[in-house]
Order: structure tokens, then C-alpha cells, then sequence
């Protein structure tokens, strides 16, 4: 009976971390760090559905003449972004999370208030709308 009882224990482990994988808040960090950090909307669509991905799309059209040229998707253009996640919260099917984003670059720094909303749709969590505001 106890290795029943280990066995039932371990399985709940197991089954509780992979529940975890595709939790909404690594869903949105991921988002942001491939947004924010990386600046590859391509990168971050992966991660969106409905008015985000259309945001995305609108984006990547729109700076496409640039990407022709010498632009790197992937560099911020020397730099330095840090982010800091708040606390999410939910209702019902929906989950927001606020980052506060820093950039410095060029001696001067910037911060924005970013508010990613995801939404599980189909079983899996998505970015479907984004909300910046600049300090």
C-alpha cells in the first residue's frame, strides 16, 4: 500500500509541473522578452492570437522596408532593457499581467507600463491584447 500511495504522490508531482509549462505568466514572459527585449515581433507573435497578433502584424508591415536593409531582429540597437514583472490576475478565462519596462540607451533611460492580457483559448495561453502607457 505505501508504494501505491508514493506512486499516486509522484504521478501528482509530475502532472502539477507540466500543468505549470504552459501557465499564463511564462506564456506572457515569454511575450515580453521576445517583444521588449529582443524587438522581434515575428518572434512574438508565436505567442498571440486575435488583436494582438493583428497589432504584430500591423507592426511588422509597417517597419518592412527597414528589415530590408540592415535592420537585425534581435538587437535593440545597443540597449539595455530590463524587465520587472508585477502581479497577474485573473478573471475567469482571462489572466493580466503589468511589466514595468526600462530602457537605457544612449545615456538616457525610459520606463513604460505594460499591461498583457492573455486568454485561453483552446486550452492554450495567449497574448490578445497590449497596453502601453510611457512614464
Amino acid at each position: 500500500m505505501p508504494r501505491l500511495l508514493v506512486a499516486l504522490v509522484l504521478t501528482l508531482v509530475t502532472l502539477a509541473g507540466c500543468a505549470k509549462q504552459g501557465a499564463p505568466e511564462q506564456v506572457a514572459d515569454a511575450f515580453v522578452d521576445a517583444y521588449f527585449r529582443r524587438a522581434d515581433q515575428e518572434r512574438a507573435k508565436e505567442f498571440t492570437a486575435l488583436g494582438a497578433t493583428e497589432m504584430l502584424d500591423k507592426e511588422l508591415k509597417d517597419v518592412a522596408q527597414v528589415r530590408k536593409q540592415d535592420y537585425n531582429a534581435g538587437e535593440t540597437a545597443g540597449a539595455e532593457v530590463s524587465v520587472h514583472r508585477g502581479e497577474p490576475t485573473r478573471r475567469d478565462e482571462r489572466v493580466r499581467v503589468p511589466y514595468e519596462i526600462v530602457v537605457k540607451a544612449g545615456g538616457a533611460e525610459s520606463v513604460r507600463d505594460a499591461d498583457v492580457e492573455l486568454a485561453n483559448i483552446r486550452g492554450a495561453w495567449k497574448v490578445v491584447r497590449l497596453g502601453m502607457k510611457t512614464r
